[in-house]
């Protein structure tokens, strides 16, 4: 199936399989069922959506109410269904040319388990670049022009808002606390999602994976795409009551991943799970684009020292903090100087995609922070440790770059 530019991968089935696995497994002994139940079991088999998923078809045995899935050993996800009906399951976040092994168990209204399911899947390595998020006309995916202008003030807001903070500038790469956790939606029910803080007029429903967690920093952000619906939730302290699996936050937000990047439209006023305004996974650096050796997006980037009572284009919505116009304002762009020779520097393979994008795409003011820092992918809702797998060490610092060499381009009030 061809992928639509600007949009995420289709996980349905593909022309070309890496694997197809058919399996009929053994029912448990011990489950006690009656005989004529006893002789049926899932009919299962897997495939690999591309690289980073597997699709899980299976039609349940006869008395099975709920399902649930596990990968390695840990719980992915788990969902009722109806007696006999086939479903598909896509589980996304896996690593290229990686084996996977799944366990599937069914069970009744009891709930007694009458039924598992085991089996192994290898993805493919990754075909092409890596698939970014939000439309290919996304402000996130355009490259910086050549003939874009400095604004006047940009040798003042890099001297005072961003070089005092490069000594302990890092990237969030491997942080529960800061990075962002990504998740994906797939078979089961929507959840009502409870709202405690901002816009809760607006009533939100959304499925969520059982193996879905929050950022465990001060704020809890968790993003969750639902491919099928073209959709992305964006939550800012983000909560589960584990008694229930209720979830809350104390704001949420439904967007379009294949969109143009923020929540509401260019020159607009609006809330979000972050304070530009902006989409909550937009500039977010992924373990596969480190790996893959180029990032094809924007940053996202926050410094202490932010604007108070301006908003630049693309941003929506401001948090800024100081009342001086050498603090940089929510939505500034900047850019590392396209003449510095990256790959000529004495750098880690991780440091030098980074500051290549910085040249070709440049980074977005996107919050208010206490450090200068990059945005990465939490890996906590993968159940294993991709930036490791990339090279990347936890929270790796970001001094060496040479932050006077930076510049900001120019602004445009929003």
């Amino acid at each position: 199936m061809a992928t639509t530019p600007g949009r995420l991968r289709h996980p349905g089935v593909r022309d070309a399989l890496a694997a197809v696995i058919t399996l009929t497994a053994l029912v448990l002994a011990s489950c006690g069922l009656p005989s004529q139940a006893a002789s049926a079991s899932t009919i299962l088999s897997i495939h690999t959506g591309d690289s980073s998923s597997a699709v899980l078809v299976l039609t349940p045995p006869a008395g099975t109410v709920r399902l649930e899935i596990r990968r390695d050993g840990r719980p992915i996800d788990a969902f009722p269904v109806k007696d006999r009906e086939s479903i598909a399951y896509t589980d996304h976040l896996l690593w290229p040319s990686t084996g996977f092994a799944y366990e599937v168990r069914g069970y009744d209204q009891a709930g007694k388990l009458i039924d598992t399911q085991r089996m192994t899947v290898k993805t493919p390595a990754q075909q092409g670049s890596f698939p970014r998020l939000y439309a290919a006309t996304s402000f996130w995916n355009q490259p910086i022009a050549q003939n874009a202008g400095v604004d006047k003030s940009s040798t003042a807001m890099v001297a005072k808002a961003i070089a005092p903070y490069s000594v302990a500038a890092n990237f969030v790469a491997g942080s529960n606390a800061w990075g962002k956790p990504l998740a994906y939606a797939s078979a089961g029910s929507p959840f009502a999602i409870g709202c405690t803080r901002y816009d809760c007029q607006t009533p939100v429903s959304f499925r969520i994976p059982q193996y879905a967690r929050a950022s465990t920093g001060s704020d809890h952000h968790l993003v969750v795409i639902d491919q099928s619906a073209n959709s992305e939730l964006d939550m800012w302290l983000a909560a589960q009551d584990a008694s229930t699996n209720f979830w809350s936050a104390g704001d949420r937000y439904v967007t379009d991943p294949g969109g143009w990047g923020a929540i509401c439209a260019r020159g607009k006023r609006c809330g979000a799970a972050v304070a530009s305004g902006f989409a909550a996974f937009g500039g977010v650096v992924r373990p596969e684009e480190i790996a893959q050796g180029h990032i094809d997006h924007a940053l996202f980037f926050t410094t202490p020292y932010t604007r108070q009572g301006y908003i630049a284009c693309p941003a929506t919505h401001t948090d800024g903090r100081n009342d001086d116009p050498a603090a940089i304002p929510m939505g500034a762009r900047i850019q590392l100087d396209p003449a510095f020779k990256v790959d000529e520097q004495p750098w880690p393979k991780w440091q030098k995609v980074l500051a290549r994008a910085l040249q070709v795409y440049g980074a977005y003011v996107g919050d208010t922070g206490q450090s200068l820092s990059f945005s990465a992918e939490s890996t906590l809702d993968r159940g294993y440790d991709a930036w490791a797998l990339a090279g990347v060490p936890a929270l790796g610092s970001l001094a060496d770059l040479p932050w006077t060499q930076l510049r900001i381009l120019q602004l445009q009030p929003c």
